[in-house]
Order: structure tokens, then C-alpha cells, then sequence
């Protein structure tokens, strides 16, 4: 079990599960949301994680074409999860929210045709210009714990 928080710390969450992948995306919307030069994202089960302290807030946005409902402290501002009713059962978690977050590492790195120049990525670590299949990823993912 791992647990986390925000910024405030007047929302906290336990998350039960096995992560489904984990990257760094360098997406133009993901630098805005995050304000630096990537966001990273762990898709888990939505069953997998509750909120055991605090309100949460919901925003709904849209990432082309797509309503995602943007998970947020509502005292704070701090964005723990993103979900979408295109995308059921799973949601796109914030792992800097982790209390710890030594036991994880970005599995890809995605968008980097928008990467910022100065960042310097490493080349062991799987690189795409674009948007992957969600199934590929977590294909990496599993490859990855598996060995």
C-alpha cells in the first residue's frame, strides 16, 4: 500500500494496487497542466485507490475532443488523478502526489517531438514522438516488472 498527498496536505489517499505503466509525457498540455517540462502518469484501477482525508475537487476538460474530469484539492489546487468516461475503470494518477516516491520509475517517455531542448533523456528508456497505444505501454510495464 502506498499513500500520498498534496501540497496542503488536507487531502491524503491510499492506493492498493499494482500500477497498470508509468511515463513522462512532454506533451505541450502536460507541460501547462504541470508547469515544468513534463507530467508524469501511472494508470491504475480507479478501484485500487480511495481518499481517506479531505475534499476533492472535479473540473471537467477538454483535451481534444475528450472530456477528462481533472481530480484536484480543493484547498490547494494540487491534481491527484485524471479520468475520462472514454477511458473506464483506470485513471491517470499524479505519482508526485506519492508520500514516497522512490519505488518508481517512468517506464517511456512520450510526445518528446515537444520536449523541451535542455532536457536530456536517458536512451535505455523507450522514446516516442507521439501518442502510444495505452496496451503498449503497459505491455512495458509488465516486461519490466517481470524481469
Amino acid at each position: 500500500m502506498y499513500s500520498g498527498s498534496c501540497e496542503c496536505k488536507s487531502v491524503r489517499y491510499q492506493f492498493e494496487g499494482k500500477p497498470l505503466t508509468c511515463y513522462a509525457c512532454h506533451c505541450t498540455d502536460c507541460q501547462t497542466a504541470s508547469g515544468s517540462a513534463f507530467g508524469l502518469s501511472m494508470i491504475i484501477n480507479d478501484k485500487d485507490i480511495d481518499v481517506t482525508e479531505g475534499e476533492m475537487s472535479i473540473n471537467t476538460l477538454d483535451y481534444n475532443g475528450t472530456k477528462v474530469q481533472k481530480h484536484y484539492c480543493a484547498q490547494c489546487g494540487t491534481a491527484f488523478w485524471f479520468s475520462a468516461d472514454d477511458y473506464p475503470n483506470i485513471i491517470a494518477l499524479k505519482p508526485g502526489t506519492f508520500d514516497d516516491t522512490s519505488w518508481f520509475t517512468p517506464i517511456a517517455h512520450l510526445w518528446v517531438r515537444s520536449a523541451q531542448p535542455w532536457v536530456v533523456l536517458d536512451k535505455s528508456v523507450p522514446q516516442y514522438e507521439k501518442q502510444p497505444e495505452i496496451s503498449e505501454l503497459m505491455d512495458l510495464w509488465a516486461k519490466r516488472k517481470n524481469t
